[in-house]
């Protein structure tokens, strides 16, 4: 599981997160990305849920914005948007909950930022059905909740507007810590990074799509698994 560093307090505001930039992208100079991060604990069911996390992405997002930030969702994805006076605000959000818990995240400019929520005692053998390899059979649980997590966070960071399809999102383990993905589209690939984060019993997984995609750029890192 991820450092003990990487634990994030519930019921608090966490600003200006740090996800390191991969090594290709240092040797490019790149800054880190920096994404808010709200985590809250659950008020009520699902319904509930998806309310107080919706009303989270509009907290962060305000603190980027002087107008009212509304969230909105857009359909088949479900991806939320950002709207200020109905128009796109210049930032990106993402939510998700499990396990009783919320987390909210924004970044300002026009890459995305996805995360995901995982409560580690409900992963399983089940979540193989998607993932056509070879060894899923030798996965433990463990390896299942990364696998899972990092892919959901990859998919809306990647803010493809079509159904999730984790088997066509490629994911490099870097360590308990992190990831490098990708995901191949009609318009050319999608990559970025990701890191795990502990809150509370779950794992939560932060993605960011990088600030420039090519195949050379990223083939380094994500060769092992294309």
């Amino acid at each position: 599981m991820p450092s003990p560093l990487n634990y994030l307090q519930i019921g608090a505001v966490h600003l200006d997160v740090p996800l390191p930039a991969s090594s290709q992208e240092a040797r490019g100079a790149l800054q880190p990305a920096e994404v808010d991060l709200l985590v809250l604990e659950s008020s009520g069911g699902r319904h509930v849920e998806s309310g107080q996390a919706r009303r989270a992405m509009e907290q962060l997002a305000a603190r980027h914005a002087q107008d009212a930030i509304r969230v909105a969702t857009l359909t088949p994805s479900g991806r939320p948007v950002a709207l200020r006076c109905g128009d796109l605000a210049g930032m990106q959000v993402s939510a998700s909950h499990a396990g009783g818990l919320i987390v909210a995240a924004c970044r300002t400019g026009s890459k995305g930022v996805g995360v995901d929520l995982v409560d580690p005692l409900s992963a399983g053998p089940g979540l193989d059905w998607w993932d056509s390899t070879d060894s899923t059979s030798l996965k433990t649980n463990h390896d299942r909740v990364l696998s899972w997590a990092a892919r959901e966070a990859a998919y809306k960071a990647a803010r493809l507007d079509a159904p999730f399809a984790p088997s066509g999102i490629h994911v490099t383990m870097l360590g308990d810590d992190g990831f490098v993905w990708q995901i191949g589209t009609p318009g050319g690939p999608i990559a970025g990074r990701g890191c795990f984060f502990r809150v509370g019993d779950a794992l939560l997984a932060v993605a960011v799509e990088q600030e420039a995609v090519s195949t050379a750029k990223c083939g380094d890192e994500v060769a092992a698994c294309s």
